[in-house]
């Protein structure tokens, strides 16, 4: 197996500094990665400059592709994903806003090995995921064979989604329409970073994208 990783990057530096760094100390597949950075400003994209280049290595390269703006995540995936190595045969989708636990990488070995028919595997439990039914969330992984057979992320902007929706939203109802599966990880391979926190000017924009209302017993200034 080889995997090939994208990490999508915007603003908050101190995560994606977190969310590289763990990658790279639990990844225990051969790999490749691409970080592509959504737009962020000139404090995210000159770190990842400097830092980038200097780790990575002929047989696990690490490339920065560098959008003008935010394209949201399922343009960066697309873009990521289209700089793939000849031997890829799985393809991962990383946020920024988590970090790796030792261990994922044989949890995702073992599941594609032991189903032929899986063709998505969600990085995050059901229970964290919120038993959400139709599909896996953003940190997931798929074979490389679906992204051969015409399989690719929706590219709009998240304010021209239903409320609530996403490019998530129709990618895992896509995989089954390819005649494959998509099911999560047993046990937990991801700690959230994020803290949701609608007072926060990121996690404003992005609820307000989606336009999901904040939630009654969660006034400004508490959580």
């Amino acid at each position: 197996m080889h995997l090939h990783s994208v990490v999508i990057s915007y603003q908050r530096l101190e995560l994606t500094r977190r969310a590289i760094s763990s990658y790279l100390q639990t990844v225990s597949l051969p790999w490749s990665l691409v970080v592509v950075d959504n737009g962020s400003g000139a404090e995210v994209t000159e770190w990842l400059e400097d830092w980038l280049p200097n780790i990575s290595a002929p047989a696990n390269p690490i490339e920065l592709l560098k959008l003008p703006k935010n394209m949201y995540p399922g343009y960066a995936c697309n873009r990521g994903w289209e700089r793939m190595p000849p031997q890829t045969t799985l393809l991962h989708r990383a946020d920024n806003d988590f970090a790796y636990i030792e261990g994922w990488c044989e949890q995702v070995a073992k599941a594609f090995n032991d189903n032929p028919r899986l063709g998505q595997l969600g990085l995050r439990t059901g229970k964290e995921e919120n038993w959400v039914e139709n599909n896996v969330g953003g940190n997931n992984v798929i074979r490389r064979e679906l992204w051969d057979q015409g399989l690719r992320y929706d590219e709009l902007p998240w304010s021209r989604y239903p409320p609530g929706w996403s490019e998530d939203s129709y990618f895992s109802p896509a995989v089954r329409l390819l005649g494959y599966e998509w099911e999560r990880v047993q046990r937990p391979c991801l700690v959230s970073l994020a803290t949701g926190d609608w007072d926060d000017p990121y996690y404003a924009k992005s609820y307000g994208d989606r336009r999901i209302r904040r939630p009654k017993n969660n006034a400004p200034g508490t959580q």
